[in-house]
């Protein structure tokens, strides 16, 4: 930092002329000034100033040095500008990573939209439903479907995903509509299975304000939810997942939500997620501004809540 003022002092007597007038500019002493000029004269072996009593020009090398020293400054002054620029205006590349099947049916259709919003952003996205350590991988922000907070992370909350039962129509009318959860016991049910751990979850129903847990008897088990999503529309059997991805099969007529005065009210937490930082970069601000506006545009057709 000390070798940047003494050049930008340098600069500032060469184009005044004079260490008083440069002093003025700077709001330093003369003596200061002529002091800064000497200890750079004397680190670089050379004369960069000719002095007389009433007037300072630049020797040849002195001329050489500031002809370099201000186009660093030229290119410090535009780099200082285009990182103010960047905390205002989204521009350079935002690194996505979104929850596979919530990232794919709700956010990427509206993507084109938001990036058409911003003409100097590019968008690099990319899906999947793993663990990832977003500073390690260089990702800006993160959507996910009930993750853990991080300390190391900020984690912006934008809704909650319920819970919904359904099934086909063509499956109820062959196998009958369960009336209460324990009669899914008798049901084919078809069940999401962790590919970690081998686990299915448990079903999650309420009664008179009581959380009921159910496993059920799956006989089909997949550990993706769009596969299961197709494998109930075309009558497999009762599935219970997210509502987000059952909304639009469901808005078709393909599926039919049952038990639903046992809903339960628990969900899963949506989040927008990016790394601790002193100041939010404009890309990062607008995306979690347009996530919270496409939730809210969610909520009110009950996707989510």
């Amino acid at each position: 930092m000390d070798k940047l003022k003494s050049l930008m002092i340098f600069i500032r007597s060469a184009q005044s002329g004079s260490f008083s007038e440069a002093a003025r500019h700077l709001g330093m002493a003369p003596s200061a000034v002529s002091r800064a000029v000497l200890r750079l004269e004397d680190d670089l072996g050379v004369r960069l100033l000719q002095r007389t009593t009433r007037s300072l020009t630049l020797t040849e090398d002195g001329n050489r040095f500031y002809q370099r020293c201000q186009q660093i400054l030229n290119d410090l002054e535009e780099a200082e500008l285009e990182v103010k620029q960047s905390q205002s205006m989204p521009l350079g590349t935002l690194r996505l990573d979104l929850s596979f099947v919530f990232g794919k049916i709700h956010i990427a259709p509206a993507l084109l939209q938001f990036i058409t919003q911003y003409p100097k952003l590019n968008l690099n996205v990319s899906f999947n439903d793993r663990t990832i350590d977003l500073i390690e991988e260089g990702i800006d922000a993160t959507v996910r479907i009930g993750m853990r907070s991080d300390s190391r992370l900020i984690m912006h909350h934008l809704a909650t995903a319920r819970y919904i039962t359904c099934a086909s129509p063509q499956y109820l009318a062959q196998y009958g509509t369960p009336t209460i959860p324990t009669e899914l016991l008798q049901h084919r049910c078809v069940n999401f299975i962790y590919p970690q751990t081998g686990r299915e979850p448990k079903w999650k129903f309420e009664q008179d304000g009581k959380a009921i847990d159910l496993c059920v008897e799956s006989y089909l088990r997949f550990d993706n939810s769009e596969v299961i999503l197709e494998a109930v529309i075309q009558g497999a059997g009762v599935v219970q997942f997210p509502k987000f991805i059952a909304a639009k099969a469901i808005a078709r007529g393909d599926l039919q939500p049952i038990l639903q005065s046992y809903a339960t009210q628990v969900g899963l937490p949506i989040s927008v997620l990016y790394p601790q930082k002193r100041y939010l970069c404009a890309k990062v601000r607008v995306f979690v501004e347009f996530m919270t506006e496409l939730m809210a545009a969610l909520k009110r057709v009950d996707i989510v809540d």
